[in-house]
């Protein structure tokens, strides 16, 4: 085991742990149902609660692309003995080895971020389509995640449960 072996780890868990809060409060805010418009997203923001949780969403939303694409993606490509690069190109080449299952949407979401914690409360239909779009792409995530955990696993050794 390198010492960067706990490090990974670490990410992994952590990582684990984000995905677990972040479908959470999206059950919390929208229930099974995703689908929101700008009736919806007033109403989330016309009492306290649903405020705190379309912000905690947001929040967890961000970091747990964060995580995956600035720290745990970059220790699993060197892991592998792949090279590190720019978040674009690990991307890729994470949709090359299978463990992502299209890098595009990750950058696509990454832009609904400031949409999803700023625009909110001056103009409420504007953000809806972005909830919702941030909504299902939790599970983009999710799955994503659920690829990347087997990887490391299995390939490279590193313990990824909760």
């Amino acid at each position: 085991m390198t010492a960067l072996a706990p490090e990974r780890e670490r990410l992994a868990r952590l990582v684990e742990r984000e995905d677990v809060h972040l479908r959470a409060v999206r059950h919390r805010l929208l229930g099974d149902d995703w689908r929101v418009d700008a009736g919806r997203v007033s109403g989330l923001l016309g009492d306290d609660t649903g405020i705190d949780r379309l912000e905690s969403f947001g929040a967890k939303f961000a970091r747990m692309q964060d995580t995956v694409i600035d720290k745990l993606i970059p220790a699993l490509l060197l892991a592998a003995g792949e090279p590190v690069m720019a978040a674009i190109d690990n991307l890729d080449r994470m949709e090359r080895l299978g463990l992502v299952a299209a890098a595009e949407p990750w950058f696509e979401m990454r832009g609904l971020r400031n949409r999803l914690v700023h625009e909110y409360i001056d103009q409420p239909g504007d953000p809806a389509a972005a909830l919702e779009r941030a909504c299902r792409f939790t599970d983009r995530m999710h799955a994503d995640y659920a690829l990347i955990r087997s990887y490391a696993t299995t390939h490279l050794g590193i313990a990824c449960g909760a």
